[in-house]
């Protein structure tokens, strides 16, 4: 498609674009009349220059087609669309700079460009070719875009999402430009006086009309069906309720707040009882402090109902209803009030709720269930969970002057979905989308920001390192957990790989980081490892959640591994909802009922165990560890017989199966199965080390030192040296010997602060 430069609307973009860019000097001398009507001409004419199917000139916008000069190049076609509005919309949103796009483009077809521009309009469902549009088109027309897009993180449906979102963007400024007319002053003096209302309730109708209304919301298919639901069965005779029922975070409130802007349109085409009605959502809590006493509470609440019904256009909201139809804190039964209510239809009601809720008030009062029309709202879908949040950022943007790019609304989603507990999409992704706002750099929130809010406010990493100390960190962490580790090389490597490849991004995110079976006699290091682990890679050894499995030999044990936390908050379900981003270790676990290591099944393979409850609790930024010592006597035959464990894994692996210890689904489900070797006097004497260094630590504080004599040191190994028992033997002569004697020394003034209390062989009996 050829580009006309002598067209009558390239020369109406030319002439626009002249006079746009003397606007100031026109501003200044408007009140002489003529530049006015210049001004008037290039806002109503230039701007919304009509388009002309069938050419480029034709669809290309007038701000893009002003700045054109006759035999242009790809080069000129880029600089004019990173200057025109939507142009600037995409750089912004996208961070990408000006720059990249004007250093390719010398290299393009100014023809193909534009031939894939008017493509890309088509699959947009676009009339004009935008400079958001030229710029996707820029890109696709290199060699290898889709390399130059994953530089930044994206690929071209993002670019006409992007696209789109100007566009909506655009279509609500303008509306914005036109406000909602509701009626005005002659609306109000037609209906009732509202004190009462106005005291216990917010009006949503007019915070809808002071913001102009005007949301994305509306424009969803999914949301509009609701709403006109909603229209149909306040337009029909019969109930006048609707019990809007979801999810917390689905956006049942929101709706609320889209039927009002619907309803109080003047221009909409809604049954004329309906328009201008005031939606008045009731607070719970300032009814209550107003009238504590049940009596006076129940007057109260006729009285506003009254009111409502007096004024001939109110609607009243409960929102989360069943605050009115159960006894507790902070909420109250008002079931003798409302029901009545509801089932006459005498005054319209919306109540919004969740299914649990739903069916705690359905199990008290049948009556109250029968009486509500139900409309179901699920949880949102990923594009209308986008929508949702750049309905939201635009909103606080404007508040906080701060700029969200797509990337971080990308990222916003994914992360929300899997971190933010407790509530579905879109409130997840909205709560994430409020609290990155603190993060912003530069006015920017982009993917590093969100990652950043997720990280700080949760305590997970959650990005691909990239910061050197933690790429380090992560490269060197056989050495960092070896520090307090002996020996066991082989379990502390295939550990550390797992980390690398969670931190490095190739790991499954539908499961846990790392499942491991930790194999092997008592006092080996199963236990250490496992908190080495929590305190390296989570920060801290309190991060480390344990099941001691030999609690759960019965069969109503499951019950107790899953327990809800207000039940037991030391079940498993319950430690890792508080501690999401921790090891997990399953101890002992061959002792456990086989229908706890059946419940176990979901939690290796898919990351998530439900509780008693039905909530779902995810394990996937966990490790999981279990440790047994079953085999270990087969263990220690195999190495006493000089066996290499890790050549003969399969046979350890086959005889817990052929003992019946173990069934073969089971063991399947981990990652890796680690034998550990039993300890020899040598790693002993390196335990010994490890445990002074302890004791030394504890000391620290009274700036005293022990020190052991190598010959003493060698005595307590050969005291504490069982090849059954391992290093837990050590633990003990190290109480007996050392600790006893810095003990005795300090009361008895035998060492100062700063002193060393030195172990020698003749203290070793």
């Amino acid at each position: 498609m050829d580009l006309n430069y002598h067209s009558w609307r390239s020369k109406q973009a030319r002439y626009g674009y002249k006079l746009k860019r003397l606007r100031p000097i026109l501003i200044l001398l408007s009140p002489l009349g003529i530049p006015f009507m210049l001004l008037m001409w290039q806002k109503h004419h230039w701007r919304r220059l009509p388009t002309k199917p069938g050419s480029i000139d034709g669809r290309l916008t007038a701000g893009i087609l002003g700045q054109l000069k006759s035999n242009p190049t790809a080069l000129d076609l880029a600089r004019a669309a990173t200057t025109a509005s939507s142009g600037r919309f995409i750089i912004r949103r996208f961070a990408i700079p000006a720059d990249f796009f004007t250093s390719i483009a010398p290299n393009l077809d100014l023809k193909t460009v534009l031939t894939t521009a008017d493509q890309l309009r088509e699959e947009a469902g676009q009339d004009v070719i935008s400079g958001g549009l030229v710029l996707a088109a820029l890109i696709k027309s290199a060699p290898d875009y889709e390399k130059l897009l994953a530089k930044y993180q994206l690929d071209l449906p993002d670019l006409l999402e992007g696209i789109r979102w100007q566009d909506q963007n655009y279509y609500l400024e303008r509306q914005a430009a036109e406000p909602i007319r509701t009626g005005g002053l002659a609306r109000d003096w037609s209906f009732g006086w509202t004190p009462l209302l106005d005291q216990f309730g917010r009006n949503i109708s007019a915070e809808v009309a002071a913001h102009g209304g005007r949301t994305m919301s509306l424009m969803l298919p999914s949301r509009r069906k609701i709403v006109g639901r909603m229209l149909d069965i306040f337009s029909q005779g019969g109930r006048q309720n609707v019990a809007i029922v979801g999810p917390d975070g689905a956006g049942k409130t929101s709706v609320v707040h889209d039927f009002a802007e619907v309803i109080i349109d003047a221009d909409a085409n809604i049954p004329t009882h309906l328009k201008f009605r005031q939606i008045f959502l009731l607070d719970p809590a300032a009814i209550m402090a107003a009238s504590p006493a049940r009596g006076d509470l129940e007057n109260l609440i006729s009285r506003i109902f009254a009111e409502a019904s007096h004024s001939k256009n109110v609607i009243i909201c409960l929102d989360n209803a069943h605050l009115f139809f159960a006894d507790g804190t902070g909420s109250v039964n008002l079931q003798n009030v409302l029901l009545p209510i509801l089932e006459k239809g005498n005054l319209r009601l919306i109540l919004t709720l969740n299914e649990q809720k739903l069916l705690e008030i359905g199990q008290n009062s049948p009556a109250v269930m029968n009486a509500l029309n139900r409309i179901n709202i699920t949880a949102s879908d990923d594009q209308e969970t986008l929508a949702a949040i750049e309905d939201r950022a635009g909103q606080l943007e404007r508040t906080f002057g701060v700029l969200w790019t797509f990337q971080a609304l990308k990222a916003i989603i994914k992360l929300s979905s899997r971190y933010v507990r407790g509530r579905v999409q879109p409130g997840q992704a909205v709560s994430l989308l409020e609290s990155s706002a603190n993060y912003a750099q530069g006015g920017i929130v982009d993917v590093k920001e969100v990652e950043a809010c997720v990280t700080s406010t949760l305590g997970v990493e959650v990005g691909v390192a990239t910061d050197e100390a933690d790429k380090e960190k992560l490269l060197n962490l056989e050495q960092l957990l070896h520090q307090r580790m002996i020996n066991q090389t082989r379990a502390v490597q295939v550990v550390s790989d797992a980390l690398r490849r969670a931190r490095a991004g190739v790991r499954n995110q539908n499961r846990p980081i790392g499942t491991f079976l930790f194999l092997g006699p008592t006092g080996v290091g199963k236990t250490e490892l496992s908190k080495a682990l929590a305190a390296v890679y989570y920060g801290d050894e309190q991060n480390l959640v344990r099941a001691d499995l030999n609690q759960f030999v019965t069969a109503d044990k499951v019950a107790d591994l899953t327990a809800d936390p207000g039940t037991n908050p030391q079940s498993l379900t319950a430690q890792v909802m508080k501690r999401p981003f921790s090891v997990v270790l399953l101890d002992e676990i061959e002792k456990a009922h086989p229908n706890v290591l059946t419940a176990l099944l979901q939690l290796l393979d898919e990351g998530i165990l439900r509780d008693t409850t039905g909530e779902e609790v995810s394990f996937r930024d966990c490790i999981v560890i279990a440790t047994s010592n079953a085999g270990a006597l087969h263990i220690r035959d195999l190495v006493e017989q000089g066996k290499d464990l890790a050549e003969v894994q399969e046979i350890i692996t086959d005889q817990l199966v052929s003992s019946g210890e173990f069934k073969p689904e089971f063991l399947n489900r981990f990652d890796e199965i680690v034998t550990f070797v039993p300890l020899g006097k040598a790693e002993l004497l390196q335990v010994l080390d490890l445990i002074i260094a302890g004791v030394n630590k504890t000391l620290a504080d009274q700036k005293v030192k022990v020190q052991v004599d190598p010959a003493a040191a060698e005595k307590m190994v050969e005291l504490g040296y069982d090849p059954r028992l391992g290093a837990r033997p050590m633990r003990r002569v190290v109480q007996k010997i050392v600790e006893n004697q810095v003990a005795k020394q300090v009361l008895a003034g035998q060492v100062e602060s700063g002193g060393t209390v030195v172990i020698t062989p003749d203290m070793v009996q």
